[in-house]
């Protein structure tokens, strides 16, 4: 297993598409910057009162906890979690790893894990470049910097970053073919959220909202330092029950892989 997992993270560091899209995330998170600086220079002819209001107060704590949201990482993330895993079918690597002697399962989890750890990479890098940029767009205002609460949020957009990671990743463990699961990646979550606001309609109740508890809405309220506590708990719960269902259910679909 240590042998496969070393296999991986080699084949991880050789991965050109992972840099690139490193700096097409970064490139996001400077053209949002940029943005909102001319949306502030334009004034109330770019944007609402409150728009331009909330434009002038942002500072680089703002920015940063907003980065993962803003630099449309979730969508950068799932094609290099498709191209990186689908790969392995297309050029038949896989054949040659069960020929060694390894299982589905262990061959399953040694790829899962390196893209936890490929998704963990982005995301410390993601956020750091949104706190320098930040920074150096908004400086740190006379906002009291709240440690605590902001590593609490980082710490939810990172479980559900993860959670993510594993859906994309069990689906194109599934698809295996690199282009199907690409656009798969962009479309599902988008798919995803689109039939839960069907079943909202459908149920007809103002008590019920089954879109705020897919994954990835929970990345527009734990982009703010002003969430309430009772919705970043109902982000962390969501974000771990579906990392554990799509972990779960990956590794059983891996277990009748065939090559």
């Amino acid at each position: 297993m240590s042998n496969l997992l070393k296999f991986n993270f080699r084949k991880l560091r050789m991965q050109k598409t992972f840099y690139i899209f490193m700096g097409v995330i970064i490139g996001m998170n400077l053209l949002t910057a940029v943005m909102i600086k001319v949306m502030i220079s334009m004034g109330s002819t770019a944007s609402t009162a409150a728009q331009l209001q909330t434009y002038k107060n942002i500072t680089a704590f703002d920015f940063g906890l907003s980065a993962i949201e803003g630099s449309s990482f979730i969508t950068i993330m799932g094609i290099v979690i498709a191209l990186a895993v689908c790969n392995d079918f297309e050029q038949r690597t896989v054949k040659t790893i069960f020929a060694r002697g390894y299982s589905h399962t262990q061959f399953y989890f040694s790829k899962l894990w390196t893209m936890f750890a490929a998704t963990t990479i982005a995301f410390i890098i993601t956020v750091l470049s949104g706190y320098v940029i930040g920074f150096i767009f908004f400086g740190t205002g006379d906002v009291k910097f709240r440690f605590l609460k902001t590593l609490v949020i980082l710490g939810g957009q990172y479980i559900a970053v993860l959670a993510n990671a594993a859906f994309i990743f069990m689906l194109s463990f599934l698809f295996k073919r690199s282009g199907l699961s690409i656009t798969i990646a962009i479309i599902a979550p988008i798919v995803m959220s689109l039939v839960l606001q069907l079943g909202e309609a459908l149920i007809k109740s103002d008590d019920i909202k089954l879109a705020n508890y897919w994954v990835t809405t929970c990345f527009t309220p734990l982009s703010s330092i002003d969430v309430t506590v009772g919705k970043i708990i109902t982000c962390l719960v969501v974000s771990i029950a579906y990392a554990i269902a799509f972990v779960s259910a990956g590794a059983a679909l891996s277990k009748k892989t065939e090559v």
